[in-house]
């Protein structure tokens, strides 16, 4: 037991240490001419990309894992879901209506964190058809049990692995909602973009380290939430 929770402290090393990194980058390169620097500007806006990312990725990943294990749609969501990243779809949204509502938004983050979570999750459950479902259902578990119980954490463990990929996606595509949804969102991504823009270095560089450091703390907590998520390990 000390060693498992040992484990997924460590799981989280990865993430503090690029946060370290990235405050590190952003207090080296954000200065200005005068010698002030430009980071303290910078953090404020992180909490409003973590709040459109966060959810986004929360709902994707667990509508996606639920629709893989079943079947049917999640595989329809899985095979399209690599023609559709989230920036894309943040563009597509934005540029059909005049006024896009902020729902379509998260809808842009939300939708590729699906389908990677459908594809994964659905290959999850095939793997273990033969093993562990198949012990299960021999002892009697059926129906809505064996989809909570077993199939669904087993779709969430494997979806959980594979998140760092699909935060990379979605934070780059919280870039593109921030800039393209109005001022409804006010973010990191929205200052990096505006700081480029303006050609000022030092803020592009501060927001965009943020950003990263963002995506490797999310990233290393998906890969702490796969193991204590997976069937498997408490069964062991």
């Amino acid at each position: 037991m000390l060693r498992l929770v040992l484990l997924r402290v460590l799981a989280v090393v990865p993430a503090l240490l690029g946060l370290a990194l990235a405050a590190a980058v952003v207090a080296r390169a954000g200065r200005d001419p005068a010698g002030r620097r430009h980071w303290a500007p910078c953090w404020p806006p992180l909490p409003a990309t973590l709040a459109l990312v966060v959810p986004a990725l929360a709902l994707g990943t667990g509508i996606g894992a639920l629709l893989g294990v079943l079947g049917g749609a999640g595989a329809v969501l899985g095979g399209v879901g690599p023609a559709m990243p989230g920036f894309l779809l943040a563009a597509v949204f934005a540029a059909t209506l005049a006024k896009a509502p902020v729902l379509l938004g998260l809808a842009a983050l939300a939708l590729p964190a699906a389908a990677q979570a459908a594809t994964l999750a659905g290959r999850a459950r095939a793997g273990a058809e033969d093993t562990i479902l198949l012990a299960a259902r021999g002892r009697g578990m059926d129906g809505s049990a064996l989809l909570w119980r077993l199939t669904l954490p087993l779709g969430l463990s494997a979806a959980m692995g594979g998140l760092r990929s699909a935060v990379a996606g979605t934070v780059t595509a919280a870039v593109a909602v921030e800039n393209l949804f109005g001022t409804g969102f006010s973010g990191a991504g929205r200052l990096f973009v505006e700081a480029a823009r303006a050609g000022d270095t030092g803020m592009a560089v501060a927001a965009l380290a943020g950003l990263c450091g963002l995506a490797l703390l999310l990233g290393a907590l998906g890969g702490a939430l796969h193991g204590r998520i997976d069937p498997r390990a408490r069964m062991a």
